[in-house]
């Protein structure tokens, strides 16, 4: 059975459709890139499964209970967890910072300090549990974004350009610790421009273009795709 199940989201904003008809499911364990020039409708589809935005139209069933009408939070408790693509940490450190979002599954600050430090650890940040965010580079704060999602204990986690403004050896280091977010049982959605680290590291992958779901398949699949070559290249694809 699919964990993640999205039935006909059609999303508009005033006179303009950001998102129109988009189905897919994602299976346990699945590590599935979400790709698209743009403007395609990549974000307002992971802030409207988060709850940021309403619905026009739509399911979404998580491990087979519709949540489709519950708030942001809610939704959080129930296993979604998610980044944003502009990482703005609390002013507290580091470690303060992953408390804060593991105090929503418990009250007790002696778990949520052991929920936090765990997660640093694996995303090898526990060096700088007391330090400012602010003091550390975009690398690692895009870290403890990743990190801040984790605490909450997802079943499913949306990273949202987590590589974006890395150079090539910090995203070379990054993106091991999406399979090791994977293997440890969190199944994966993730945004990204960087062609080459999304190939990499999907195994299967949705694009998008101008709202709409134009194909899926493997990282050679949709990299054959004529739809998606127009999309991208802007070259003639009749059939699209």
């Amino acid at each position: 059975m699919a964990l993640l199940q999205v039935k006909n989201l059609t999303k508009k904003f005033g006179g303009l459709t950001a998102v129109k008809d988009v189905s897919f499911d994602v299976a346990p364990g699945e590590i599935v890139g979400l790709i698209g020039p743009n403007g395609a409708g990549k974000t307002t589809v992971f802030n409207w499964m988060t709850g940021i935005i309403p619905k026009d139209d739509g399911h979404i069933i998580l491990d087979g209970r519709e949540i489709t009408g519950l708030p942001a939070y809610r939704r959080s408790l129930v296993g979604i967890g998610r980044t944003f693509q502009v990482v703005r940490p609390f002013e507290m450190t580091v470690l303060e910072n992953v408390m804060a979002p593991a105090l929503a599954r418990t009250k007790n600050t002696t778990h949520a300090r052991q929920k936090a430090s765990a997660v640093l650890a694996m995303m090898g940040l526990d060096d700088l549990a007391h330090a400012a965010p602010g003091s550390l580079t975009l690398a690692q704060r895009k870290r403890i974004e990743v990190a801040r999602a984790l605490a909450t204990n997802p079943k499913l986690l949306l990273l949202d350009e987590v590589l974006a403004g890395l150079n090539p050896t910090e995203v070379a280091q990054n993106l091991p610790l999406i399979r090791q977010v994977r293997d440890r049982g969190v199944t994966i959605i993730f945004i990204e421009h960087l062609m080459d680290a999304m190939m990499s590291v999907s195994e299967r992958v949705l694009v998008m273009d101008q709202g709409a779901l134009i194909a899926t398949g493997t990282p050679a699949e949709v990299t054959n795709d004529e739809c998606v070559i127009k999309a991208y290249l802007g070259e003639e694809a009749p059939q699209c």
